[in-house]
């Protein structure tokens, strides 16, 4: 099973790519039904392939079928998500 990943990195000129990933990747990520991350909540997996792993499948957003979490790279809204959870804004 694959599960896709919007990334949002903070550069005015973003893009918001969004990545296919496999469930492991997604569950290192996105434990415990978190669907919002943030990269320097995971400082070990500078260490590891993740990355690599991570951004080696682009998806064309015209077709995808739904967004199951996500990355923000700079802790911009950190404070607005402390469960990690989208639910977390009222929005939801």
């Amino acid at each position: 099973m694959k599960k896709n990943v919007q990334v949002i990195d903070g550069a005015i000129n973003s893009t918001f790519e969004i990545y296919e990933v496999d469930i492991e990747l997604f569950d290192i990520l996105f434990p415990n039904g978190n669907d919002i991350a943030f990269g320097s909540d995971f400082p070990n997996l500078d260490d590891t392939d993740f990355y690599e792993r991570f951004y080696s499948k682009m998806v064309d957003k015209k077709k995808v079928n739904g967004i199951h979490g996500t990355l923000h790279l700079e802790d911009i809204a950190k404070e607005s998500f402390p469960n990690r959870k989208e639910t977390d804004t009222g929005m939801l």
